[in-house]
């Protein structure tokens, strides 16, 4: 009787898997974001097999994503592909096509050498950080594939969230290639710094067709809601700010996009009384109609309902509680 070993039954989870690839795009609602970067580590600790998986670190960086890349829904992206540890542009900024990044993924090489190649992962989050991720369609998103060695240059946590703070409608999201706790925890801390980030293991990625399209899902479908907590609504104001105007043009070219009915909700914070705060509510979910509405988003496709004060996320204790209950969401039909 033949006896499966870890690596043998990890061998035939891949190759099983294999047998779905190129799968089909997925469906969603619509798109969560309106342009991305896959950010591959290309240092010398990739090209190192990984302790756990028979590979090396660099073949499951470019098994990843060409998994990912296989199911990307079929929307109007800007994309492209970099490397750090050396940097590099492989992909340039463009219309996305799922062929250009397949190429580019399986044109960087997958041997070279390892001796004196360290990983400045903080230098390269911030050159690529001035030089693309400034100027990305947002919302915007980066798909880091790495193991978080970063033995050089300056801390990549630090360069992760200098990047946010320069680009607030970007997202770091993670595939992991780490086989230490220490690399492990620096890409935990870049996922740690803005709600909503991504992180999956390179290995469940490749082995597990339901983790591929949960991961997939989570960083590029507009599924169910769009929180709308970055439109600002002053107190005791429907009035859309300039401010609040800029990211409903974003809104409104997804909406446009996924061409779906959908319900704007109007929310309040605690302050006044329930009746006030119902049509204060009302009124906010009306002024994002309208605004989307003059957008190009079919007034038809759009309903609204205001909720009052009822359903709070945050803390109305609190004066910044009260500021995200101001909100409106978007209710994909």
């Amino acid at each position: 009787m033949k006896r499966f070993t870890l690596m043998t039954l990890v061998g035939l989870l891949m190759m099983a898997f294999a047998a779905s690839a190129s799968a089909a795009p997925l469906t969603c609602g619509g798109p969560a974001v309106a342009s991305f970067d896959f950010l591959v580590d290309y240092s010398g600790s990739m090209m190192m097999k990984h302790k756990t998986f028979n590979q090396t670190k660099f073949e499951m960086a470019r098994e990843a994503v060409l998994r990912v890349n296989d199911l990307i829904p079929q929307f109007n992206y800007t994309s492209s592909l970099h490397t750090f540890a050396t940097d590099m542009e492989v992909v340039p900024q463009g219309p996305y096509g799922k062929e250009a990044i397949a190429t580019g993924m399986r044109g960087l090489n997958k041997t070279y050498e390892v001796f004196n190649r360290l990983t400045p992962m903080g230098d390269g989050i911030a050159h690529w950080s001035s030089a693309v991720y400034a100027g990305m369609p947002a919302p915007a998103a980066v798909i880091i594939v790495s193991d978080g060695e970063n033995n050089r240059g300056m801390d990549a946590v630090a360069a992760a969230q200098a990047a946010l703070q320069a680009n607030p409608r970007l997202t770091f999201h993670v595939i992991s290639c780490a086989d230490s706790p220490a690399g492990q925890a620096v890409l935990d801390a870049i996922v740690a710094l803005k709600p909503g980030s991504q992180m999956v293991k390179a290995e469940d990625l490749i082995t597990c067709p339901d983790t591929a399209e949960e991961f997939t899902r989570a960083v590029f479908c507009a599924e169910g809601k769009l929180v709308l907590r970055s439109v600002q609504f002053a107190f005791n104001s429907s009035e859309i700010t300039k401010q609040s105007a800029a990211i409903l043009d974003e809104v409104a070219g997804i909406l446009k996009q996924s061409n779906r009915p959908v319900e704007i909700a109007g929310h309040t914070c605690s302050i006044g009384s329930d009746e006030y705060n119902q049509r204060l509510s009302d009124r906010r979910a009306a002024s994002v109609k309208a605004y989307l509405a003059k957008k190009g988003v079919p007034a038809a496709s759009m309903t609204t309902i205001g909720y009052g004060e009822a359903r709070p996320k945050y803390d109305n204790s609190t004066e910044e509680g009260r500021r995200l209950n101001r909100r409106a969401e978007i209710d994909f039909r």
